[in-house]
């Protein structure tokens, strides 16, 4: 009973810490991919502040669970590392544990650290519902950087013939491997894939002859805009 009221106790802390904390606005820039996001200084600022003023320590470790290396477009190997956190939350009495994986993209050892700090950034964020007021993620389509295609007039029969053209497997493949490039670009930078969209639908969004091209040719042309991203940040 004595260890379920220290529990209870402990619980409790985090939820006062966690009102203490509040939205931590994006004060890191990506300058070329024309992206802002939530630094982890900030966020390790934001949390540092709060669970000390409630009696929290909160104690990382990591285990590395695989490592791999990839080339990119301009024939440089990049190395990625995939950890799992575990992090012990304490008030010297009673004590409670958490776990977020993480990945981290560069050359040699930097890799490892990168993900450590992924994996602690993440888990403070979810622990704590650390958010910068912006919309939520799952209420938008994340899965292609490009407005949705106006509906055409139903008095064009050709139409339908058309979409099931670009919905088939040429399409679908493009689609793959345009989120692959979003996901190997977060990756690398830390952010989160919607953060990598959002920079390509910037770079994008003022291009006439974007908007004016078909799905497959949009499709074509964000993964030339994230295969642009990917080199030219090496």
């Amino acid at each position: 009973m004595a260890e379920t009221n220290s529990t209870a106790q402990l619980v409790n802390k985090l939820n006062e810490a966690s009102k203490k904390i509040k939205a931590v606005r994006k004060d890191g820039q990506n300058s070329f991919q024309r992206y802002s996001f939530q630094s982890e200084a900030a966020i390790k600022s934001a949390v540092k502040a709060a669970i000390e003023s409630v009696g929290i320590v909160i104690t990382p470790s990591y285990e590395i669970t695989d490592q791999r290396d990839i080339h990119n477009s301009k024939g440089h190997v990049a190395h990625i590392v995939d950890v799992i956190g575990t992090f012990t939350i304490t008030d010297g009495i009673s004590s409670l544990i958490g776990k977020m994986p993480g990945s981290g993209m560069d050359t040699g050892e930097k890799a490892t650290a990168k993900a450590c700090t992924s994996a602690q950034k993440y888990f403070y964020k979810q622990l704590f519902n650390i958010s910068d007021r912006d919309e939520d993620p799952d209420a938008t389509d994340s899965n292609m950087a490009q407005p949705r295609q106006p509906q055409r007039p139903a008095n064009n029969r050709r139409r339908p013939a058309q979409r099931q053209q670009l919905s088939g497997p040429d399409t679908s493949r493009l689609k793959e491997e345009y989120n692959n490039l979003v996901a190997q670009i977060a990756v690398k930078n830390q952010t989160l894939n919607k953060d990598v969209n959002k920079g390509i639908t910037e770079t994008l969004k003022n291009n006439k002859q974007y908007q004016a091209m078909d799905e497959l040719h949009k499709i074509q042309k964000a993964i030339q805009v994230a295969k642009n991203m990917l080199g030219g940040n090496n």
